[in-house]
């Protein structure tokens, strides 16, 4: 590189000092090495919803919106399929016992097809109760919001998980995951039957009076214990049968989950009619439930009978009255 002497520039002592400035400026720092430096991972915190007992990070973040039956229906079900491999495993090791294999095979050649069907379904319905219920699963939580609206006939949209209104249908606390640890999802899942079915009347009815001043009760949680009776009652092989009977009698083609539920909102009426009309009060609920679990254990024909009977009362009822404001309709007419 040519020096500026030989280029001959002349330079007067102002240009000089700038030179000697810029020769004993320090050097630029090295290049930027981005091998050296490695790449910020950013990660996204989760959406937390702060409550006073606790928090509880949810999977999906949206409205919690009603769920219809049929729907929780398949999503709990396909949840137990997906779960099925480990209790195949566990059933394979109990199922080693050549004994055992023995009583098995010899109980489905007397049995016929029908009763296999039946109590495969009840089997279904059983596994539900060794799944809790998961206040971070969205479908569990529209369930119980279903529940909620429905018997309140609130059209509130909910984006929290805990709360003072669970206590309103009747949660011992603001977070309800806590009272089904007896039964598991079996009695969220009939629940929900009781409150999406045509039978909805007859749940709003029986949540009013549960508001009742002198003779209020939890309605939720007396729904779990009812639907801890029920577990009982399936769990029963001989009551299977009973059960099966008096499908064959009325000539009717229910599923398990159809007569089972029938079997729920059966012990919840006669459960509502005994508090009503022997004036009950909280410090007798443990009774009513020892009198219908004992009702439905030895006579579960009664239990239906009762319950088909009240319908028919009430159609009977309905159409009375409706013929009586016809008739005063009539009349009005006939004086104008």
């Amino acid at each position: 590189m040519a020096d500026l002497d030989d280029i001959g520039i002349e330079i007067n002592d102002t240009d000089e000092r700038c030179i000697d400035i810029i020769e004993n400026c320090p050097s630029p720092p090295p290049p930027f090495h981005r091998d050296n430096i490695q790449q910020e991972i950013i990660i996204q915190p989760p959406v937390i919803f702060n409550d006073q007992e606790q928090r509880i990070t949810l999977k999906n973040i949206v409205p919690f919106d009603n769920i219809f039956f049929n729907d929780a229906k398949i999503y709990l079900f396909e949840t137990m399929k997906n779960n099925s491999s480990i209790l195949n495993e566990t059933k394979k090791k109990s199922d080693q016992n050549f004994f055992q294999r023995f009583i098995n095979f010899f109980r489905s050649a007397i049995t016929s097809h029908n009763t296999l069907e039946f109590n495969r379904q009840c089997e279904e319905l059983l596994n539900l109760t060794t799944y809790s219920c998961n206040m971070s699963d969205c479908i569990h939580i529209r369930i119980l919001y279903t529940i909620y609206r429905r018997l309140t006939n609130s059209k509130e949209i909910f984006y929290t998980t805990l709360g003072p209104h669970w206590e309103d249908i009747g949660f011992q606390t603001s977070n309800p995951e806590t009272d089904f640890r007896s039964t598991g999802l079996f009695s969220i899942f009939f629940l929900l039957y009781f409150v999406d079915s045509m039978y909805l009347p007859l749940a709003k009815q029986i949540y009013q009076f549960s508001h009742d001043e002198q003779q209020q009760f939890p309605f939720c949680c007396v729904g779990i214990n009812l639907a801890n009776i029920l577990i009982k009652y399936l769990r029963r092989t001989i009551a299977r049968m009973n059960v099966e009977k008096l499908i064959d009698e009325k000539q009717t083609d229910h599923t398990a989950i159809d007569l089972s539920g029938k079997l729920f909102i059966a012990l919840y009426l006669n459960f509502y009619l005994k508090w009503k009309d022997n004036l009950y009060t909280i410090e007798y609920t443990q009774q009513v439930l020892n009198e219908l679990e004992q009702l439905i254990m030895n006579r579960p024909k009664i239990l239906l009978e009762e319950f088909d009977n009240y319908f028919q009362r009430k159609q009977i009822e309905n159409k009375h009255e409706k013929s009586q404001q016809y008739e005063y309709k009539q009349t009005n007419e006939n004086v104008f």
